[in-house]
């Protein structure tokens, strides 16, 4: 997802910006929250072919109005004094140009919190040292990224060797998993790119079996300059479809 190696302003926005819209990507070797209620979701529910839960999970997106997303990073790779690394981030998406977040990042080698609001092509970003609102208008419209027809879920297409779905429990949610491999060059909009041409991630997804909204997504591998082999970004997302409100902050 986000690279966690770019500049220091432009990761914070995308920190959870990119989160909306990652729906379509994740990686190997996570911590899913697996019990044996999958066996019975097996069960008790259709198995889809993948291409039905792709087609059915593009179609699906479009009727969400509002979720709640958080991320974590594993095995960061090293960054320089003058870089940015997201920890882990949490918030709310108000479709389609919404976003209201906090996110733990290492800035200039110390752990700081920052708050996030994007409302349209405005974003509010918290001083890491006053705690103070700054507009950064213009930094990235989270349009461009929520957009089903051109943002990151239009990414879907270009998953290869994509895995059928095998039933699964994500945070107590029956959903189907499937696999696959991204190339990184199509992330490189959004994490910087500079990664060697060829590199795949290995991608993985949890799709909810009843309603085909995704709940768990993540990527591992070098998807920026500074990840390494190990790098995982993992997001979880849930609370769709509930009454949230954002507005912009009193400066």
């Amino acid at each position: 997802m986000f690279s966690g190696r770019i500049t220091a302003r432009h990761a914070l926005v995308c920190a959870v910006l990119c989160v909306a819209s990652v729906l379509f990507m994740t990686g190997c070797s996570l911590p899913w929250k697996h019990t044996t209620a999958a066996a019975s979701v097996s069960a008790n529910t259709p198995k889809p072919t993948t291409q039905q839960l792709l087609t059915n999970l593009q179609k699906n997106f479009r009727t969400v109005s509002a979720f709640h997303v958080t991320m974590a990073e594993q095995n960061p790779g090293p960054v320089t004094p003058d870089q940015i690394q997201i920890l882990n981030a949490a918030g709310d998406v108000v479709m389609p140009d919404k976003v209201k977040a906090q996110a733990t990042v290492v800035l200039s080698g110390q752990s700081v919190q920052v708050n996030l609001i994007s409302v349209g092509d405005n974003q509010f970003i918290t001083d890491p040292i006053t705690g103070q609102w700054r507009v950064i208008k213009g930094v990235l419209d989270p349009r461009t990224l929520t957009n089903p027809d051109t943002g990151i879920i239009s990414l879907v297409s270009k998953l290869q060797n994509v895995s059928t779905p095998v039933a699964d429990i994500v945070n107590n949610v029956p959903c189907w998993r499937i696999t696959g491999q991204l190339d990184a060059k199509y992330l490189a909009f959004f994490t910087g790119g500079g990664v060697p041409a060829g590199t795949m991630l290995q991608t993985s997804a949890c799709i909810g079996s009843v309603d085909t909204l995704p709940y768990q997504v993540s990527v591992t591998g070098v998807a920026a300059v500074g990840d390494t082999v190990q790098t995982v970004r993992t997001f979880d997302l849930s609370n769709y479809n509930e009454t949230i409100s954002i507005t912009a902050p009193q400066l």
